[in-house]
């Protein structure tokens, strides 16, 4: 006889070859294996997918989603100033330079102490010379009105670097004197600067209530005094001293004292701090480019999702010796935050270059990291990078959002006059041929027109395809007109032109642009859902089974042998 050997198979091979027999003996175990494995498969997809919209898409937006964010200027170049350091002559080409590099907009600390050093005894002389430097370069100026001067102040306020007035009808005498003396040459006030902080407030802690009656007062003495005025919020600290409440939860206190109604913009100050302007981490307690998105949704829990938020400080810090933000990363980063804000954040308005020089300024100062110029008025890498960008024509298209008649993003050929109905502005012509461009960065475009029965024939063009509208109404009313959606993804140009005695008025354009990576996660999405689904299905027909609900599959007779004919032969024939 041959001995008899016995093999051990490899331990994996015996283990699998267990697992199976007990399989086999409990079919059901693998069937609820399998539902639970399907199921959580599908949750995890669908949980992927979710996350990865909040990651990529929050605060992004399409631009005509209502509310229409209503915007009073085009998205052009800004930048915190102050121009009372240079003398009355410097005034002219200090304001070229500014115009020459494209920036249209300056935020310019208008102080209560230097303009009002007694009661009713005004020295209008040096900002007189601001105004008019900058009117006559085009440049808007946006007054921020602070500073109290010593003799309204509180005796606890005396030696605060800034105080609210024990007074606040003073404070409205001084608005309604600022925005009455400059009208539309100052179109936009700011009603103070950084209450949130306790060293702008009298050494006191912040108070969101005192604040929102010293708004309502300056609000409603710049508006009595100029019906055009805009009003911003003041700008607030996001991280302020002795542990302050910090901007978000500041502005929720601005809301909840029902302050809405004494504002037209929302002010933010956005440090870059160490992050790329690529990052979309929206962390509160971090600086970075993505936490103004903070702002915006607790400007969307107050309802009140038609403002614009203005980034009234905006920049990333040049570390001395190449850093963590060298001088070059630094410029990159700024125009790219730029660009990400056009293209994904119709709420987003104005961008205010941090400052113009180093030294003592709005919020606080503008390090040299910071500023646009070098101490010797030479200028920075990052002011190279932005007249580049502006010579590129970055600023010459109309990013996503409204673009209203004010943008200088249009081109008017003809007679035009302007016309304000209430808080909108319009442009109206009666010229025949008379017409607008604006070339447009997006996938659609939207005009706000009005119907009427004076309205003219309008010949309306998409990048030269010719577009069917008839404006012609019994009812005047102004409405949103779909001129295109679904373009590709780019630079196009839209015309409107009067081709027939009538009227053409336009309240402005809306561009579109599609939220992008939105079918790769909607399918990402739609495959977890069904895993999940097939998970539970297959799970409850399990239970259903083994509680004797259903027939269970394992033993049924689905193709029953027939029954056998009993062995049968005729009989033979006799």
């Amino acid at each position: 006889e041959l001995p008899v050997q016995r093999v051990e198979p490899p331990r994996v091979i015996a283990a699998l070859a267990h697992w199976a027999a007990r399989i086999g003996r409990h079919p059901d175990r693998l069937r609820g294996l399998l539902a639970a494995m399907l199921a959580v498969c599908g949750l995890s997809l669908a949980i992927l997918a979710a996350w990865a919209d909040v990651t990529l898409h929050r605060g992004v937006g399409d631009g005509i989603t209502a509310p229409i964010v209503r915007h009073y200027t085009g998205r052009d170049l800004a930048a915190n100033v102050d121009l009372t350091r240079f003398a009355p002559e410097q005034l002219s080409a200090v304001t070229a330079g500014l115009q020459a590099n494209g920036i249209r907009y300056v935020r310019q600390s208008f102080s209560w102490a230097d303009i009002e050093p007694a009661p009713g005894e005004f020295a209008w002389e040096r900002y007189d010379a601001i105004v008019d430097a900058l009117n006559r370069r085009g440049i808007s100026p946006i007054a921020v009105i602070h500073r109290s001067p010593s003799w309204i102040r509180s005796p606890e306020g005396a030696a605060a670097f800034d105080a609210p007035p024990a007074d606040l009808v003073a404070y409205e005498r001084f608005t309604s004197a600022l925005a009455s003396r400059y009208g539309d040459g100052v179109p936009f006030i700011q009603i103070w600067d950084l209450p949130n902080r306790p060293s702008h407030w009298g050494n006191a802690p912040a108070d969101a209530a005192g604040y929102v009656s010293l708004l309502a007062v300056g609000s409603n003495a710049a508006r009595g005094a100029n019906p055009n005025a805009v009003v911003l919020l003041a700008e607030l600290d996001p991280f302020p001293e002795n542990s302050g409440p910090n901007d978000l939860d500041f502005l929720r206190q601005i809301y909840a004292g029902g302050a809405a109604a004494f504002f037209d913009v929302v002010a933010a100050r956005v440090n870059g701090g160490t992050r790329t302007p690529y990052d979309r981490g929206s962390d509160p307690n971090q600086p970075s480019l993505s936490r103004t998105i903070l702002i915006r949704d607790v400007v969307a829990e107050a309802g009140d999702l038609a403002k614009p938020i203005w980034a009234t400080h905006y920049g990333w810090e040049a570390s001395p010796a190449g850093g963590v933000v060298p001088e070059n990363a630094q410029a990159a980063y700024t125009v790219a935050g730029l660009e990400r804000a056009r293209a994904e954040w119709p709420w987003m308005g104005l961008v205010f270059h941090w400052g113009l020089i180093p030294g003592a300024d709005l919020g606080g100062g503008t390090p040299a990291g910071l500023a646009l110029l070098k101490e010797d008025g030479s200028p920075t890498a990052l002011f190279t990078e932005l007249g580049a960008f502006v010579a590129r024509g970055g600023v010459d298209v109309a990013p996503t959002g409204r673009a209203p008649v004010a943008a200088h993003q249009y081109i008017w050929e003809g007679n035009w006059d302007f016309q304000h109905l209430g808080s909108d502005t319009f442009r109206t012509t009666s010229e025949v041929d008379a017409r607008l461009r604006l070339r447009f960065e997006g996938t659609g475009i939207i005009a706000v027109a009005r119907l009427s029965r004076e309205a003219g024939a309008v010949e309306v063009t998409i990048d030269g395809e010719p577009v069917d509208v008839s404006l012609a109404s019994f009812q005047a009313e102004d409405v949103d007109i779909p001129l295109a959606r679904r373009l590709p993804d780019g630079m196009h140009e839209v015309a409107m032109r009067l081709t027939a005695p009538g009227q053409l008025t336009v309240g402005g354009l809306v561009v579109e642009r599609a939220v992008p990576m939105q079918w790769p996660i909607l399918l990402l999405l739609g495959s977890g859902l069904v895993l999940l689904m097939l998970g539970i299905f297959d799970g409850v027909l399990l239970i259903a089974e083994r509680m004797g609900r259903l027939q269970s599959r394992r033993g049924s007779e689905f193709w029953p042998e027939l029954p056998r004919i009993p062995d049968w032969r005729p009989a033979r024939r006799a």
